[in-house]
């Protein structure tokens, strides 16, 4: 607890609250076969649904919403966020046509672009930069949870009451969440953690925040560097599913409870581990909040490549265990950067300018180029054209290592710059 504000109660419930929100975001990849079927879709079709159309409002809205956010009670921002997503998510459950169906996900991506950034921000000034990692680490546990836990429930519920009644029962787990954000979250005042006085004045001006973070070399790098990481997330994680019911014939309940033992655990443990290991070590070096990340990424491109290598579903499955693990690593440490070198009446937009670039880059086209690419390479390949497709994403995540690695070298002066600027505001 910092001070007299009750930072552990109100991560728990943030904690739960981003659990819902990754849970309905992900449960669409265990539910891309039998929807592909039932609407006769490709998988141009599939990678715009998984991708553009939840990104297109997603990244659109988030600026304007974590600037919103900046001005107002930012647990009133999760609340809305909250409601539209979950409701978008129920519609999905009712869509006939890919044109419903995208609009649907294009409602799902307008409420979760309010989640993330105003959340950031209440943990930003909830815990101080030492405690900070493993708080925004067990923040972003509760998303590798629902990404974990996404496709076994999703799965389960896809054989007992079809893919529509799983999205109707997903849409509904907002509503006692919501609850729970009314009776128990508080808004801390900005620069709580600095120890800075509230003060009643308003944030700056959009324009002059963006030219700040920007001056800041660590910043105007971390950005692409989270993008290239984005785009081979998105298509890994997205396609994943998909190409384990087609190369090797499994069902989506089958393949659902597989992914949560060998990519959701390891992936949680990840998580965890990314944030202990990380408050640690920036203790002597605040480099390592984008050396551990750099890591990271390295060991996702290698496990990723290793199982498309394998024509052995065991062994595909264990060498997961690799990159899941790893992705949960750079989780904390990379967002703790971002609000480390944000003031502190800026710490939403930062992470906003971040979910931007991120989710209209990463989530828009990850995706659609694995889809894309996959329906090129059919006549070639036949169902293993998926398998191929996957062999973009090492890449993307080793030129996010090295992205990674120059940022490191402008680390120490850009929080600097931000710590000086949070006492002057």
């Amino acid at each position: 607890m910092t001070g007299n504000f009750p930072a552990r109660p109100v991560l728990f419930v943030l904690t739960l609250f981003i659990f819902v929100n990754y849970l309905d975001r992900y449960a669409l990849s265990i539910l891309l076969e039998p929807i592909k079927q039932d609407l006769g879709l490709s998988d141009t079709q599939i990678g715009l649904l998984t991708g553009a159309a939840f990104a297109l409002l997603y990244s659109t809205l988030a600026i304007p919403v974590a600037r919103l956010a900046e001005h107002c009670n930012r647990m009133h921002v999760l609340l809305g966020a909250i409601l539209i997503w979950s409701l978008g998510t129920a519609l999905c459950g009712v869509a006939g046509t890919f044109v419903s169906f995208f609009l649907a996900r294009m409602l799902v991506g307008s409420g979760e672009s309010g989640a993330v950034p105003p959340a950031h921000a209440i943990v930003g000034d909830a815990f101080s930069i030492e405690r900070r990692g493993t708080a925004l680490a067990i923040f972003s546990l509760g998303g590798a949870l629902g990404t974990a836990l996404a496709p076994m429930v999703a799965g389960q519920l896809e054989t007992h009451i079809g893919w529509r009644g799983a999205f109707l029962v997903l849409g509904s787990l907002g509503l006692p969440v919501a609850l729970l954000l009314l009776l128990i979250v508080k808004d801390p005042p900005r620069g709580h953690s600095e120890g800075l006085s509230p003060v009643n004045v308003a944030p700056p001006p959009l324009v002059l925040v963006v030219r700040r973070l920007f001056k800041r070399r660590s910043f105007a790098l971390l950005i692409p560097a989270m993008v290239a990481l984005g785009l081979g997330e998105y298509s890994l994680f997205l396609w994943l599913p998909s190409y384990f019911v087609r190369s090797f014939g499994k069902s989506p309940a089958e393949v659902g409870m597989l992914l949560t033992l060998y990519q959701g655990l390891p992936l949680l443990a990840g998580t965890l581990l990314g944030g202990l290991v990380s408050d640690r070590l920036i203790r002597r070096d605040r480099r390592w909040l984008t050396w551990l990340p750099a890591l990271a990424c390295t060991l996702v491109a290698a496990g990723s490549a290793l199982i498309f290598l394998t024509s052995d579903f065991r062994w595909a499955l264990t060498l997961l265990i690799v990159p899941s693990t790893a992705c949960g690593l750079y989780l904390g440490p990379s967002y703790a950067a971002i609000q480390a070198l944000a003031g502190a009446r800026s710490r939403a937009t930062a992470t906003a300018i971040l979910t931007f670039a991120v989710n209209l880059l990463g989530l828009g086209l990850g995706p659609l180029l694995i889809g894309g690419t996959s329906d090129l390479l059919k006549a070639r390949f036949g169902d293993d054209s998926l398998r191929y497709a996957f062999f973009l994403v090492p890449p993307l995540y080793l030129l996010s290592a090295l992205i990674f690695l120059i940022a490191a070298r402008f680390m120490l002066a850009g929080i600097r710059e931000a710590e000086a600027e949070s006492r002057l505001e």
